[in-house]
């Protein structure tokens, strides 16, 4: 019976109207190609190449979808630095401006098979809602929007503004994903995005102190003349390249030299001066030049900071408990004795985040230097009218 034929038959009907020109009517049962949208019973040079055994398979089974939001310079540092890693399966770039996006990605996407042959996809954020909707299923999403130029005044207040548009939506279609930010200033902006999106202090976190820890390790080691792999350091506090931004604010990070060691041997054993005003070896001179890196040249540092930001994601990602020092939120942790701030402290990183906090020894000057530090942070929440004391920033 005609309703009882085999493929075959069908398939051989398809090819001959397709033979003699004629528009062929596909039968509803027939499978189509998921790339091509072709009929898989028509005789193409893919068909003829590729015979399948399975059924229709996932093309990124093991998916790891990373979103980045903004696609300037740190952005797109970002995003290279997570491909070369080889992190992700599937990366996608948001930007306001959609041709610049899905240029970048395209861009990336031809050079692929170097990078483990991901998927590179670029959207706007403002298009539609159909566009954000592709960062739905993201692990992490990297916040990098509002990205200031070169001698360009840093304005929160506008930053805020931009987050208010982008942050509820990201948090609705992205309900699991953990949110890394990167925007300066990082702390104020991570508090900010924690508020917004309203998830869980542990999956809203910023890159921090981590690059002013490796610059502070970085200058330890051309003085000592060491591998800086072999010498063990962090700077916590506020991110060191807001500093200035506010004149009548001070932000800066804080390098912990009473825990600075070189195969366990601590230096301050050695110099109790180390760091300190009177120190005769002028080490604090590494101390300014961590909080005073010049943008000269190029503008703000991109590279750097977005080797630093696919650290962070490998280490939320493969879940590798790693200890880095990133912008938390601190509610029950020594350092300092205002608790309701984002600052940069040493975390164990896994896959919800922040998964715990490392209590530091701290001597008095460094006690007072946090403290002064988580002031200088809530003073610009408390400008903008934002505290968790306070009522919820307005969406």
């Amino acid at each position: 019976m005609a309703d009882e034929r085999s493929d075959t038959s069908k398939r051989d009907d398809i090819l001959k109207n397709c033979n003699n020109k004629v528009d062929a009517k596909v039968p509803d049962d027939v499978k189509y190609d998921d790339v091509d949208k072709i009929p898989i019973t028509t005789t193409t040079t893919k068909n003829a190449l590729i015979t399948r055994q399975l059924g229709e398979c996932e093309a990124y089974p093991h998916c790891i979808k990373i979103s980045i939001i903004g696609t300037r310079k740190v952005g797109m540092a970002c995003a290279i630095a997570i491909l070369m890693k080889r992190i992700a399966s599937e990366v996608c770039l948001i930007d306001q401006n959609l041709d610049k996006a899905s240029a970048e990605a395209e861009d990336i996407q031809h050079a692929g098979i170097f990078l483990g042959c991901p998927l590179v996809i670029g959207t706007s954020a403002l298009q539609s809602i159909s566009d954000i909707y592709k960062i739905k299923d993201s692990t992490v999403i990297i916040i990098a929007a509002c990205e200031r130029k070169s001698g360009e005044e840093l304005i929160v207040k506008r930053n805020i503004e931009v987050f208010k548009k982008i942050i509820p939506t990201i948090a609705k279609l992205a309900c699991k994903a953990v949110l890394l930010v990167v925007t300066q200033p990082i702390d104020v902006m991570s508090y900010i995005t924690w508020k917004l999106s309203k998830f869980p202090s542990n999956r809203v976190l910023g890159t921090g102190t981590l690059l002013d820890s490796c610059r502070f390790q970085d200058l330890l080691s051309r003085k000592l003349g060491l591998a800086r792999t072999s010498i063990n350091c962090i700077s916590i506090g506020a991110q060191g390249d807001t500093s200035g931004t506010f004149q009548h604010l001070l932000f800066y990070t804080v390098p912990i030299w009473s825990s600075v060691h070189v195969a366990g041997t601590k230096i301050r054993d050695i110099n109790p001066q180390m760091g300190e005003a009177d120190d005769p070896e002028k080490w604090r001179d590494i101390s300014e030049a961590v909080n005073k890196t010049s943008e000269r040249g190029k503008g703000p540092s991109c590279w750097a900071l977005g080797f630093c930001t696919a650290e962070i994601v490998d280490a939320i990602v493969r879940n590798t408990k790693a200890v880095l020092p990133v912008s938390t939120y601190i509610h029950s942790c020594t350092h300092g004795t205002d608790k309701d701030v984002y600052m940069s402290v040493p975390c164990v990183l896994g896959r919800e985040g922040v998964c715990a906090m490392v209590r530091q020894k701290l001597n008095d000057r460094e006690k007072t230097a946090i403290q002064r530090c988580a002031d200088s942070i809530r003073g610009v929440l408390r400008e903008c009218g934002i505290l968790r004391e306070s009522s919820d920033v307005e969406e």
